[in-house]
């Protein structure tokens, strides 16, 4: 990892946020939980994408969503009759806790989902970067949605050394804080997510082709690496 300065970090952030909001408009994922603004349905789809590909999470998100629409209906559902929209994922328990998050909901805030990061966490089925999905696509509050994709490539462009996982690290999260975008976070949020799916893969990168590849110490870095070896 390249170390930078301050002032190389507040050089970059600009360049940073504008690249990935520009490039998630032309070429960002189209998933339906992505275009609602519905805080139980991402709740829904946040429980489903855990640990598992956004791909396969689409058609059971829309079964489920049209079916059960509400934390009331899953409140009240049979457990056994919702497993069998987790069955194509193979996650049974989910379903189980998503029962069990639905009956707090009811019970505890009259059917609606809290807007707050603090309770979102305590819920079942949910987690850290889950409660901050909720809060950014569902409640459209400007906080950074950090799991290990999104932070993999912050941690590269910014040149930060890994601490541990990234939803967790607290360097990684202040600096997430600082460069997110008051207007576009929902955008920037997901490009960064986007960009390292498409590009900044754990293991053999793809820099070259990297929208943020100007602003990135480590594809810079690669970039001059490889180019000295050519010469």
């Amino acid at each position: 990892m390249i170390a930078v300065t301050k002032r190389t970090l507040e050089i970059n952030l600009s360049t940073v946020v504008q690249s990935t909001v520009k490039w998630f408009h032309s070429h960002g994922m189209a998933f339906p939980w992505r275009s609602t603004s519905n805080p139980f349905h991402v709740l829904i789809a946040e429980v489903l994408l855990r640990q598992t590909q956004a791909k396969r999470v689409a058609e059971p998100y829309i079964e489920l969503t049209t079916r059960y629409p509400d934390p009331q209906s899953i409140a009240q559902a049979d457990v056994s009759e919702l497993r069998k929209w987790f069955q194509p994922l193979g996650l049974f328990k989910r379903a189980d806790r998503l029962v069990q998050c639905a009956q707090i909901l009811v019970n505890d805030y009259a059917g609606q989902v809290p807007g707050d990061l603090k309770t979102l966490e305590s819920l079942p089925g949910l987690g850290r970067y889950s409660a901050r999905a909720i809060l950014c696509l569902g409640f459209n509050q400007p906080v950074p949605m950090i799991d290990e994709g999104s932070g993999r490539v912050l941690r590269r462009t910014l040149g930060h050394e890994p601490r541990g996982p990234a939803f967790s690290d607290p360097a990684l999260m202040d600096a997430a804080e600082r460069i997110l975008p008051r207007k576009s976070h929902r955008d920037f949020n997901l490009g960064l997510i986007d960009i390292a799916d498409a590009y900044c893969h754990p293991t053999k990168p793809d820099c070259i082709s990297c929208p943020l590849l100007k602003a990135c110490a480590y594809g810079t870095s690669q970039i001059s690496q490889q180019a000295k070896k050519c010469s």
